[in-house]
């Protein structure tokens, strides 16, 4: 038995390397095509080693793709809306979560349903309300489209994770003088770093790669962010594989940052919801 178990762990350990170079074949092929000179590519082909290195693509890619500007308003909404819509959530899932009230789960059904409504839907009405409020072609108008479809995840995830936190700890601090909104600072956020740590993951890449409504929301070259940059990008450096796969290099590195240094929550932050419905 010990045997059989050892030969189904080597095994199982196989095939997740297999997966993984599968996975990870394509990246490869990026950063290596990144690296080489055009006439490389199109002397020995794609799938060639590069004989040696040449990093003048991701300068050109920088330099000419105007990454500057579409990184800086990358970021700036990202690293406002992020956390901003997070909090919202989290603050809607605490009394959703752990306290008793009617009406308590119709209310997180109806936050529930907005994940089930297309976005193609409201691109329209969120148009002309943009513009009648003045913040259509601005990132103030990308931030509360944003905030808003985040949301539905957001509270469902920070709703799990909130009710596997045990009620005794709450009835604690109630005993002590604690008010709701010490409770929500000192305890639940404290104790919740798991999945507002895995939330800043996916929400982060949600918001970094969303392209539908920034397409539609913003007109000016000075406020596309970087999906949109990388469009005309694509087209503007169509012949040019090493600047455009260095360009891809470059608009994904702030996402692989986020991951691994937040990645050791992703698992744990999922998952803890799971355990108490």
């Amino acid at each position: 038995m010990n045997f059989r178990h050892k030969g189904e762990t080597i095994l199982l350990y196989l095939v997740l390397i297999l997966v993984s170079m599968l996975f990870l074949f394509p990246f490869a092929i990026v950063i290596f095509t990144a690296i080489r000179t055009q006439k490389d590519i199109v002397m020995r082909g794609v799938f060639a080693l590069p004989e040696s290195i040449h990093l003048e693509s991701f300068r050109e890619a920088w330099s000419l793709g105007r990454f500057n500007v579409y990184y800086r308003n990358s970021l700036l909404i990202s690293l406002i809306k992020v956390p901003a819509g997070i909090l919202v959530a989290s603050m809607a899932a605490f009394p959703l979560a752990k306290w008793q009230f009617r009406l308590r789960d119709t209310i997180f059904l109806l936050f529930l349903a907005g994940i089930g409504i297309p976005i193609h839907v409201t691109l329209l009405p969120n148009t002309i309300l943009l513009n009648k409020l003045g913040i259509l072609d601005t990132l103030v108008g990308l931030f509360f489209p944003y905030i808003a479809y985040g949301l539905p995840l957001q509270i469902l995830v920070c709703r799990g994770f909130f009710r596997t936190i045990p009620d005794e700890l709450m009835d604690a601090a109630y005993i002590d003088g604690c008010s709701d909104a010490r409770i929500y600072w000192s305890i639940i956020l404290p104790l919740a770093k798991p999945a507002l740590a895995a939330l800043c993951i996916i929400d982060f890449l949600g918001t970094w790669n969303e392209f539908m409504m920034a397409l539609i929301f913003i007109h000016s070259d000075k406020w596309k962010t970087v999906p949109l940059g990388m469009m005309y990008f694509q087209g503007q450096f169509s012949s040019s594989y090493p600047v455009i796969n260095a360009g891809v290099l470059i608009s994904i590195v702030p996402v692989l940052l986020i991951y691994i240094f937040l990645q050791r929550y992703f698992v744990s932050g999922i998952t803890a919801g799971a355990v108490k419905g």
